[in-house]
């Protein structure tokens, strides 16, 4: 039972290390590549910077984990925290900055949480990319060291660590299948002396019986003659 419990407990643990490394993946490729690579409407994406922290439920530390929304430009609303692609420092990113009202050239006026001045350029619907939905915060530690590391280093960390879980679950499943064929093994040798005791006995019985039967046949054999 405690073995059957530990590969569950070990299949829930490779599972979820699995989800964390696609959400890293996903999170580290938006953010490389400007886009958010979206499965069934929701993407994810690392929050580079830290203008988003607030005392605001949809405030968002630097290396939190964003999982944006596609939705239409038309259902944007002032207050909406947004993904778009911008540049900081020289650099293409993709930007999440709270709307704060409409720019006067057309578009949206954005500002991060924690900036003292609004956004120079508006967002347009060519450069909008997602709505905010939610965070995830407590793979942060994670998400640091992918944001500031080199991809495939993280990748291969990764892929070693999962396959050293793999390695151990499979160990495990053996082992119980081992000890299983051993009981039954052993079920199987006890039940054949018992079948072979049981033979035996028969047979010794009816042996005594043909005997009996024997004497029974022969009275005379037993009386003096005279």
């Amino acid at each position: 039972m405690k073995k059957i419990i530990s590969i569950i407990i070990t299949t829930l643990a490779i599972l979820i290390f699995l989800f964390a490394i696609g959400i890293m993946f996903i999170g580290t490729s938006a953010m490389k590549k400007n886009e958010p690579l979206y499965i069934f409407g929701y993407s994810f994406s690392i929050v580079p910077t830290e203008s988003m922290i607030g005392d605001a439920s949809d405030s968002l530390n630097q290396y939190d984990i964003a999982i944006i929304r596609k939705s239409s430009f038309d259902q944007i609303e002032i207050g909406d925290v947004i993904v778009f692609q911008g540049e900081f420092q020289g650099k293409e990113i993709l930007i999440i900055h709270r709307v704060v009202g409409i720019h006067h050239e057309g578009g949206f006026e954005t500002k991060g949480d924690n900036n003292a001045s609004v956004d120079v350029e508006p967002v347009t619907e060519d450069i909008y990319q997602g709505t905010f939905h939610a965070k995830i915060t407590f793979l942060k530690p994670i998400a640091s060291l992918a944001a500031n590391s080199r991809g495939f280093i993280f990748i291969a960390l990764s892929l070693i660590l999962v396959a050293m879980v793999v390695s151990e679950t499979l160990h495990i499943i053996k082992t119980i299948k081992h000890d299983k064929e051993e009981k039954l093994k052993i079920e199987f040798d006890e039940n054949l002396e018992n079948i072979k005791a049981l033979e035996k006995q028969k047979l010794y019985e009816e042996i005594l019986k043909e005997e009996q039967e024997k004497m029974k046949s022969k009275p005379g054999d037993f009386i003096d003659k005279k």
